[in-house]
């Protein structure tokens, strides 16, 4: 009785503050002035350092001054709660002020974004006394755009930098980036427009550093501002499962729910969630969504654009039969849908959850071609499993104790925070372990089969989500 009247409180109180607000834009981001003299006591975020002996870090009152050797190239990626490069996706701000100390012909600094160790990312920054955008293939970049800024010295002024990405799905089903990039200098207004812009779909996810090249460069803030993701259970709606995850953390610490970033879960992050309560849910770091509400034809749409599928054998829509709406019907016997879409299980965290009713023991509702079997029914025991498995130790499922085949409908899952195995049942915690890490793949993801074509599902399957986040239901 307590609860419901604290959820029609917090109700209350929310919807009367929007009715005499207006909506309000939140975000799980962070200003960074370095003011507390370190860049490593989470406070407000931990900076990694990479510098392979080429150059050095000063926190002074001045700022975060990054000292590259001759030919260094150190940088300063901001790292999660496992001291690990945080993975931003989705639409999101960057802005830094910065002065480069001692300018030399070809240095350059600036930030990496969507960056990750294999070298691939995109870079912004100053280069030549020019505001310039590139990008990097295994460390070997190109420029997309550079321009001058009137009246700016490299060697004598601060630059302010701001950094918009917006994803898209263009025409042709394709996720694309509109990247635009501003620069002026303290003291001035903004750009009316943007200097540099520019369309590309190289890279949708990945680290932010700080970085400089040949010269000094002394950064005095950065702020970046991400899109909320205020679908905390992976859902793709925004209802009471939500704000009774929140009320849970009421007071407290939790990342997973705090959407204006201010380490306490009260009424602002209410706002925010009720800002967006009822409405369409664009969430930044869905990968993948297979609704499966067609009612003919051999292809399964993926909404976000990249991974439609094709029929194997002979699954059936039932348009009228589905967890929410549609579902498509697997006979066991031959039945999959395989896509070209790849999630490197390597790559970093990363959940996939779908809605299933009937299936056996073996029996696989999710797998990746030439890897593991991500969602399955175990062979033994018929309870709820997963097949993926860290490298070095070989095949090693995560077994449960909980039975999804028993012909009701059910909503599966299984997440990977970097650091942990899970399962979910029904947005229950079934199972969970830790371990270093997972095996890479890069195979596209099949429906109702195993990696290798066996265990075959038989019944319905209904709203298949794949997400670049750990979700926690």
């Amino acid at each position: 009785m307590n609860g419901q009247r604290t959820i029609k409180y917090l109700l209350g109180i929310s919807l009367l503050v929007i009715l005499l607000s207006g909506r309000l834009r939140a975000g799980p981001g962070f200003l960074d002035d370095f003011r507390d003299g370190s860049v490593q006591d989470g406070s407000p975020v931990t900076w990694g350092w990479e510098d392979d002996g080429q150059g050095q870090r000063l926190i002074t009152d001045d700022g975060f001054s990054i000292r590259p050797n001759p030919e260094g190239h150190p940088w300063a990626c901001v790292l999660d709660e496992q001291d690990k490069d945080a993975v931003y996706a989705g639409n999101m701000t960057i802005r830094t002020q910065f002065q480069m100390d001692n300018y030399s012909s070809g240095a350059h600094a600036g930030i990496y974004f969507r960056a990750s160790r294999s070298g691939d990312y995109y870079l912004a920054g100053i280069i030549y006394n020019e505001l310039f955008l590139s990008w990097s293939a295994n460390d070997q970049w190109k420029f997309f755009q550079r321009c001058q800024i009137p009246g700016y010295n490299a060697a004598q002024h601060d630059i302010i930098i701001q950094i918009d990405v917006t994803d898209f799905t263009d025409s042709a089903g394709s996720r694309m980036s509109r990247l635009e990039v501003s620069g002026w200098m303290p003291g001035q207004d903004k750009p009316a427009q943007p200097q540099i812009s520019i369309v590309d779909g190289k890279y949708d996810a990945g680290a932010i550093c700080l970085y400089a090249y040949q010269s000094p460069a002394t950064f005095r803030w950065v702020e970046v501002t991400p899109e909320p993701i205020v679908d905390f259970n992976g859902d793709g709606k925004v209802d009471t499962k939500d704000l009774l995850k929140m009320i849970r953390s009421w007071g407290q610490n939790d990342p997973s729910v705090d959407l204006n970033g201010d380490g306490t879960i009260d009424e602002e992050d209410l706002e925010a969630l009720m800002n967006s309560w009822g409405q369409d849910v664009t969430d930044p770091t869905l990968l993948a969504h297979w609704a499966l509400d067609e009612t003919e034809g051999a292809t399964a749409t993926d909404r976000v654009g990249l991974g439609n599928g094709m029929f194997i054998g002979d699954p059936a829509w039932a348009p009228e039969g589905g967890a929410v709406n549609g579902a498509l019907e697997f006979d066991g016997d031959g039945d999959a849908v395989v896509t070209r879409l790849v999630r490197d299980p390597a790559a970093g965290p990363f959940s996939v959850f779908a809605w299933v009713k009937g299936g056996g023991p073996g029996q696989v509702v999710v797998s990746q071609a030439n890897g593991a079997d991500w969602l399955m029914a175990d062979s033994a025991t018929g309870t709820l499993a997963t097949g993926l498995s860290p490298a070095s130790l070989g095949p090693k499922p995560l077994v449960s104790a909980s039975t999804f085949t028993d012909g009701d409908w059910h909503r599966v899952g299984f997440t990977w925070d970097g650091s942990r195995r899970a399962l979910y049942l029904d947005d229950v915690l079934v199972g969970a372990d830790a371990q270093d890490g997972l095996a890479a793949c890069v195979g596209g993801l099949n429906l109702g089969t195993g990696a290798k074509m066996t265990g075959f599902f038989s019944g319905l399957i209904d709203e298949v989500r794949l997400y670049n986040r750990a979700v926690q239901p």
